[in-house]
């Protein structure tokens, strides 16, 4: 080794001990409880060869060169991204990278002497100076990633947001990812058929091949650089990852560039995420397509039960009709007589019994099925028998032979079968086995809840983080040593995040409406008529140079709750100040009339489609008309405020055309009584979150 006077230099000691440098600082970063779930490799990933270019970068001190960290792949942070470590992990390993590195050679000098302390403290210097420079590149580098991330993700929600269409959706989400990543101009996604992998969306060049199956074969990302093969096809990179949802397979993603020779680590990254996002909304989606087909099935169903008991009230065509209908139908079917024995039965009522069609028939049901389903079914039979009326729809739970004796729910029908002389000749029963649409409704319904729950706990863990960056923020703006040209960064950080923290706000609001009993209403003594005067102060503030109008006449003195009047009174003036031509004014109208008091606020400009008026309260709606200030929200505002004014027993109602404008009336009883909340808040409808309405 070379020595400077008697001791080994900075750079070479770090060569050197480069094993005992790493190992030293593991055991330190395992304090970390984020790290500890990283295997060695996982943990260490680049750190041995930053070390090496730090050591040439400090021998810089003796031969007089000056090199840089920026060439250096910094990959270090992205990989911490891609597991969920925050910012401050990334820092701290460094900090203790650099303090494991000067511990040990500190050690090291005290038992060899120090030497020439001017050229050491250079070498110190020079060493901190470079880790100060791995620790700027890692911090940006980390942040334009999370930043791109979270740009793409809220990207990808939005795609799916508003349809049913999974090859629509697939296309958004493709042409999503291709805008997204830098050198990306093919993406293909492939889903799983049975064993095969099938082209399902491509934009660009259609991409496949043996990487496709090797990726599904092997269930981790590849990247293939410079292969012949893809040159020909006009593509030098090729990168794949797996769609996984729990242990299931659902297929490959694939993005290739035609000018890249490979992906940056920040591309490979973000592409990463982004299939994962896609892979959750596409087990949604396969959800939601399950509850469908069980929607269509019942209405097969109900279409053949009605077929089936049109053509049984007719004796005289029924036998070659009914042997016909009782092979193909795949529902059971069966008829007995007045003894209760078989007279006629499918096969797929034989399978649901577990016996053989040819000894059920001629038999009494006593005869062919366990005690279990006779004591259910024979009171059934006789009934219908005696009275001469249909049992619809009697659900029996009872043990499967066909399923290895495990329970199976069942939905069985018994109607009568007339004679010409209109007496009960045989009874008809239909058995349909609807265990699998309760589980798929079961799991659906778990699949919403959980949702519902993940919004509220998110939504309301962001408060804080969101508290700290709007006070930082403000406190910036307040200080006399800011300089001018960071203002407005401030200020948009400012605005930024209080847009945010009302889009937490209305996520909390529509959370605690749907799984907490309703959004909370605390009536108290008020003047309505100081409330919107002093809201719409606030608006003035907001957007100066527009013009607020105020008319009341009479008494408006009743008991309300004022932070919840002053958030219905807030949003429904700002959609009309976001909605309305600049040069046009925004009229709130109170008007006393004795039990209630009623409030209205028109403003001008584009109509509201007179088809959109039906479902502008519900939730995740944004309207698509034309807007001088586009709406960014989440399509709750509307939904809450209706949700405000029925919990304090009232009304709201919103009508709109050319000549009149817009105008929302609110009807309010002058003493609000505390409504069942649970009324309060009205339910989802069928077709949650697609449309367009106000946010």
């Amino acid at each position: 080794m070379t020595e400077a006077e008697g001791r080994l230099r900075l750079c070479d000691f770090i060569r050197a001990q480069r094993t005992v440098i790493l190992e030293d600082w593991e055991r330190a970063v395992r304090r970390i409880p984020s790290a500890r779930q990283l295997d060695s490799p996982q943990l260490l990933n680049h750190l041995p060869l930053l070390l090496d270019r730090v050591a040439s970068l400090v021998e810089d001190v003796h031969t007089g060169e000056r090199g840089s960290l920026e060439e250096l792949p910094e990959i270090h942070a992205l990989q911490r991204l891609d597991v969920g470590a925050d910012l401050e992990q990334v820092t701290n390993e460094f900090a203790l990278l650099r303090a494991s590195v000067l511990r040990l050679y500190g050690r090291y000098l005290g038992g060899h002497g120090a030497g020439d302390v001017e050229l050491l403290l250079r070498e110190v210097e020079r060493f901190d100076t470079l880790f100060d420079e791995a620790v700027s590149i890692a911090v940006s580098r980390y942040t334009r990633a999370r930043e791109r991330l979270l740009v793409a993700l809220d990207r990808i929600s939005e795609a799916a947001l508003g349809t049913e269409d999974l090859d629509s959706f697939l296309e958004r989400l493709l042409r999503v990812a291709l805008e997204t990543t830098e050198a990306v101009d093919s993406v293909t996604l492939l889903l799983r058929e049975g064993d095969a992998l099938r082209t399902r969306a491509s934009v660009g060049l259609v991409l496949g091949g043996d990487l496709a199956g090797k990726i599904a074969a092997e269930r981790r990302p590849l990247e293939v650089r410079s292969v012949q093969l893809l040159q020909e096809r006009g593509t030098r990179a090729l990168y794949g990852v797996p769609l996984i949802a729990g242990e299931e397979l659902l297929g490959v993603a694939l993005m290739g560039s035609t000018t890249a020779f490979e992906f940056s680590n920040e591309d490979k990254l973000l592409f990463r995420a982004m299939v994962g996002r896609a892979t959750a909304l596409l087990v949604q989606t396969r959800l939601a397509t399950r509850e469908r087909e069980a929607r269509e099935e019942t209405r097969t169903r109900d279409e053949l039960l009605r077929l089936f008991n049109a053509e049984a009230e007719r004796q005289s065509e029924t036998l070659a009709l009914l042997d016909a209908l009782l092979s193909t139908a795949p529902i059971g079917l069966s008829f007995v007589d007045q003894a209760l024995r078989y007279v006629r039965l499918n096969r797929m009522l034989a399978d649901i019994h577990g016996v053989p069609m040819e000894r059920a028939l001629g038999r009494t049901v006593r005869e062919v099925l366990p005690d279990e389903e006779t004591n259910a079914l024979e009171p059934l039979l006789r009934q219908v028998f005696q009275t001469g009326k249909p049992l619809r729809d009697v659900e029996l739970t009872l043990s499967s032979k066909v399923d290895a004796g495990r329970p199976h729910h069942f939905l069985v029908s018994i109607y009568p079968v007339r004679d010409r002389r209109d007496e009960v000749h045989w009874v008809g029963m239909v058995v349909v086995d609807i265990t699998e649409r309760q589980r798929t409704e079961a799991e659906l319904r778990r699949a919403a809840e959980f949702r519902e729950r993940f919004l509220g706990i998110v939504s309301h863990d962001l408060r804080n983080p969101l508290n700290a960056i709007l006070l930082s923020a403000t406190t910036l703006m307040c200080s006399e040593d800011l300089p001018a040209r960071h203002l407005k960064a401030v200020r948009r950080v400012v605005t930024s995040t209080e847009r945010m923290a009302r889009m937490i706000g209305e996520l909390l609001d529509f959370t605690r409406g749907r799984l907490g009993g309703g959004i909370p209403v605390s009536p108290q003594p008020m003047n309505l008529r100081h409330l919107v005067r002093h809201v719409m102060e606030e608006l003035e503030a907001g957007h100066p140079g527009r013009e607020l109008h105020l008319e009341a006449e009479g008494d408006f003195q009743g008991a309300w709750d004022p932070d919840r009047l002053a958030q219905v009174v807030g949003n429904l003036g700002k959609n009309a100040l976001d909605y309305s031509p600049e040069e046009t004014p925004v009229r709130f109208t109170l008007r006393d009339e004795g039990e209630s008091v009623v409030l209205e606020v028109n403003n001008g400009g584009t109509p509201i489609p007179a088809e959109q008026l039906a479902t502008i309260f519900e939730p995740f709606r944004r309207l698509t008309r034309a807007s001088p200030h586009p709406a960014s929200g989440l399509g709750l505002g509307l939904y809450i405020i209706e949700s405000i004014v029925r919990g304090h027993g009232g009304t709201i109602s919103v009508r709109s055309s050319a000549e009149e404008g817009t105008t929302f009336t609110v009807r309010l009883p002058r003493h609000a009584v505390r409504a069942d909340l649970s009324a309060a808040i009205s339910p989802l409808p069928s077709g949650e979150g697609r449309g367009e309405g106000i946010g």
